[in-house]
C-alpha cells in the first residue's frame, strides 16, 4: 500500500536515471517534450518559449502533469494557457499548491489509504487549513479508526467549521 506521501513526494517527472533534474539541462528558447507534445497550433512555440522565459517553467510542467485528466488535454491546457486566462491559472496553480501542502501534512498525521486519496483532497479544498485541524482531532480522538473519524469529520455536509 503506497502513502500519500510518497505519491506526493514521488514527483519525479523530470527527472534523469543519473538523479540529475532534467529541467537544468534544457537548453534556453527550448521546450520540453512534454510541453510540445500539449501544443496543437505549434505557431504558439514561441508564446511558450516566453513563458519559460519568464520563469513559468515549473507551472507549466504542473500543467501537463493535469491535463491528462481532463477530456481533451490539449485543448484544455490551450485553454487554461491563453492569455486572458493565465492569471486566473496562476491563481488556480497557486491553490492547487497550497491544497496539495495541506494533503501532505493530513497524510504525515493519519494513514491515508492509498485509494482514498481523493478523499483528502477533497477535504483539502473545501476546508483548506481546517482540513488539518480534523486530522488533528481525528488521530487523537479516533483510537481504531482515525481515518474514518477525519472523513466522517471533514466530508460531513453538516459538519461544522473547526474552531480556531
Amino acid at each position: 500500500m503506497q502513502s500519500i506521501g510518497t505519491t506526493l513526494a514521488g514527483r519525479q517527472f523530470y527527472r534523469r536515471n543519473d538523479g540529475v533534474n532534467a529541467l537544468s539541462s534544457i537548453e534556453e528558447g527550448e521546450i520540453p517534450q512534454a510541453i510540445d507534445d500539449l501544443i496543437d497550433n505549434k505557431n504558439f512555440r514561441n508564446k511558450f518559449k516566453a513563458l519559460i522565459r519568464e520563469g513559468h517553467l515549473q507551472d507549466l510542467l504542473d500543467l501537463v502533469e493535469i491535463a491528462p485528466t481532463k477530456d481533451k488535454p490539449s485543448r484544455w491546457f490551450a485553454t487554461v494557457t491563453s492569455k486572458k486566462n493565465w492569471e486566473r491559472t496562476l491563481d488556480f496553480l497557486k491553490k492547487l499548491r497550497e491544497v496539495q501542502r495541506v494533503v501532505k501534512e493530513v497524510s504525515q498525521r493519519l494513514r491515508v489509504p492509498a485509494k482514498d486519496v481523493g478523499a483528502v483532497f477533497k477535504a483539502a479544498w473545501r476546508h483548506k487549513q481546517g482540513a488539518i485541524r480534523y486530522a488533528v482531532t481525528a488521530a487523537e480522538t479516533g483510537r481504531r479508526h482515525p481515518f474514518g473519524l477525519f472523513c466522517k469529520l471533514a466530508l460531513n455536509p453538516k459538519a461544522t467549521a473547526p474552531t480556531i
